[in-house]
């Protein structure tokens, strides 16, 4: 999907970089504080959308200037998580577990440090009318992608999980435009985050048939759909501005899960560009993903688990994305920055 680098469809349409700048500064929830904190560069991964109600709330309630923490906030611009953090340009980037795992074995140094959601919800979809009724039946059909490492290795495994003896993979990439390539029927598949690109589909006029990452492939396809990475030299010689960070950003995503509304409106208010000629939408999904912001079994925000990669690992090892014994849950997670730790 973020990639994703998470690139899967959003809420909001990619705009342009100078109207994504105004995201990055300001005083009022649009970016960096008065100067005063410890300065924290947190890179997003897509247009401003409901995965980010918890940084806008944090940034509106002056949650990082409590922490001690002047966070810049870098826009999207198509350029990776990894990328960002190897080169120094990013404290804190939005990732994704298969990405941190793919990245870790290629000797990247760096580790997730806080689940930004609880649980996966990407799911492979097909519109609604048809002939496709299950992932077998997407063997050898075209795949509307993101240009996502591990893609061709988890899609390829949900097929044969799912029936398909010798699942084959065809992907063009289109990133932003994959809802309207589905409907135009210029791909047969693609991959969305169920309760925010549903939202927007249903929208657009186009009726899906999803298939859960989690059904298909077990524990192991429950991972976050996102994460907040840093680098290792970054966790060991800052760790009172990640904490600071991160304690900012859960009180901003657990305000948010209990207030999807008022959050809601503090995202749009910061973002007028993008989101503010359809309030609704937002509005909507803000809604759905507020639920998927707090662990259910510990209620708070942002904690990890070994479950959360080791299944991947071995996954990604069979698709041929990595090469060698996947690197251990150890190497790709901390969790010891997180509030209460």
């Amino acid at each position: 999907m973020t990639p994703r680098r998470l690139r899967r469809p959003a809420a909001a349409a990619l705009i342009a970089c100078a109207a994504l700048a105004a995201a990055g500064c300001g005083g009022s929830g649009e970016g960096a504080g008065n100067g005063a904190g410890e300065p924290v560069t947190i890179a997003l991964d897509y247009a401003p959308n409901a995965n980010y109600l918890g940084i806008y709330v944090a940034l509106d309630k002056g949650y990082f200037a409590d922490e001690g923490v002047e966070p810049k906030i870098l826009p999207y611009a198509n350029t990776p998580a990894e990328t960002l953090i190897k080169s120094g340009k990013a404290d804190l980037a939005i990732s994704y577990p298969p990405d941190v795992v793919i990245n870790r074995s290629q000797g990247l140094k760096y580790k997730a440090v806080a689940a930004l959601v609880a649980g996966n919800t990407t799911e492979l979809v097909v519109l609604a009318g048809s002939k496709y009724r299950r992932p077998a039946q997407l063997s050898g059909k075209l795949y509307g992608g993101f240009g996502i490492q591990s893609d061709k290795a988890l899609i390829t495994e949900i097929m044969k999980r799912d029936g398909a003896t010798d699942p084959k993979f065809r992907q063009v990439v289109i990133n932003t435009a994959a809802l309207e390539a589905l409907k135009s029927g210029r791909v047969d598949y693609t991959a969305i985050f169920a309760g925010i690109d549903d939202v927007q589909a249903a929208k657009m006029g186009i009726r899906l048939r999803g298939f859960p990452y989690r059904k298909y492939l077990g524990e192991a396809g429950n991972y976050p759909n996102a994460v907040f990475v840093a680098g290792d030299d970054t966790i060991a010689s800052r760790q009172e501005a990640m904490r600071g960070t991160l304690a900012a950003l859960a009180r901003g995503y657990e305000y948010a899960a209990a207030n999807p509304d008022e959050a809601a409106r503090i995202l749009i208010d910061a973002n007028q560009a993008t989101l503010g000629r359809d309030r609704a939408i937002t509005i909507a999904t803000s809604r759905v993903a507020s639920k998927q912001f707090l662990d259910p079994q510990t209620g708070t925000w942002g904690p990890l688990a070994d479950t959360d990669f080791s299944g991947l690992g071995t996954i990604l090892e069979q698709g041929g994305v990595i090469k060698g014994t996947p690197p251990a849950p150890s190497e790709l997670y901390t969790d010891s920055l997180l509030p209460g730790q």
